[in-house]
């Protein structure tokens, strides 16, 4: 299984021939909010060629009204899933309900090779996270969430068990948690590998992963701190 950061919450899974986006922001639609990216998209919507597309809640950078109708129109096949409300925007973007699926919390989608289940998350409405299960890997990727209490129980819930990779969230802005309370989840989950995200796209929501990473590994916990647009390929399975 292959993983590529997309920028932001974004994301690339990709397993044999089946192709998860997760949250893909790949346009500039935030600038005229004064949000313009700090680093260009990696790829086009084309160039990313999801089977499936899942956005974690329905906030610009992560439902992008810019780079999802292009992927429906390029790619008859692709899928799109989420909670309700963002199926909802889903349809005003003219996208048919025979293409979408609603994912919340609980719920699982089989995708070819791939089991997605929604992981909980406390943002906005109905926002979640996921976690991608194939290939005997489970990676947990946080989506926009702020601490709570019982978030790594819920995680593990979801899972079924342990998960080896844990993308989460460290900018600590906007209804995101800090740095430090990710630390905490990665503590509790203990995954193989950790991986800071949701930083690094606008000047007034970033952080440094350089403190996150330190304090991770401090625990033998191995991280990855990714390059956007750059595969790496995710290890294999627990023995």
């Amino acid at each position: 299984m292959k993983l590529t950061w997309l920028g932001q919450g974004g994301f690339l899974v990709v397993s044999g021939r089946w192709r998860l986006a997760v949250d893909p922001y790949l346009s500039d639609a935030l600038a005229g909010e004064g949000l313009a990216r700090m680093t260009p998209p990696p790829c086009s919507p084309q160039e990313l060629s999801p089977t499936l597309v899942v956005c974690t809640h329905d906030h610009a950078d992560h439902l992008d009204s810019q780079t999802i109708p292009p992927i429906a129109q390029a790619f008859s096949g692709c899928l799109f899933a989420g909670p309700a409300t963002v199926v909802r925007h889903l349809g005003e973007l003219g996208i048919g309900p025979d293409r979408c699926r609603v994912l919340g919390g609980g719920e699982k989608l089989p995708h070819g090779c791939m089991t997605i289940a929604a992981a909980p998350a406390r943002h906005e409405g109905d926002a979640i996270g996921v976690i991608v299960q194939a290939e005997g890997l489970a990676v947990y990727i946080s989506g926009d969430t702020l601490f709570f209490d019982a978030l790594a129980d819920g995680v593990r819930s979801a899972a079924g068990g342990a998960v080896d990779v844990a993308a989460i969230c460290i900018n600590g802005k906007w209804g995101n948690m800090t740095w430090q309370q990710a630390v905490e989840v990665v503590a509790a989950l203990r995954p193989r590998l950790a991986v800071p995200m949701h930083y690094g796209m606008f000047r007034q929501n970033t952080a440094d992963p350089a403190l996150f990473v330190a304090a991770v590994e401090g625990m033998g916990i191995k991280t990855a701190v990714l390059e956007v647009g750059l595969a790496v390929e995710l290890p294999g399975p627990r023995r």
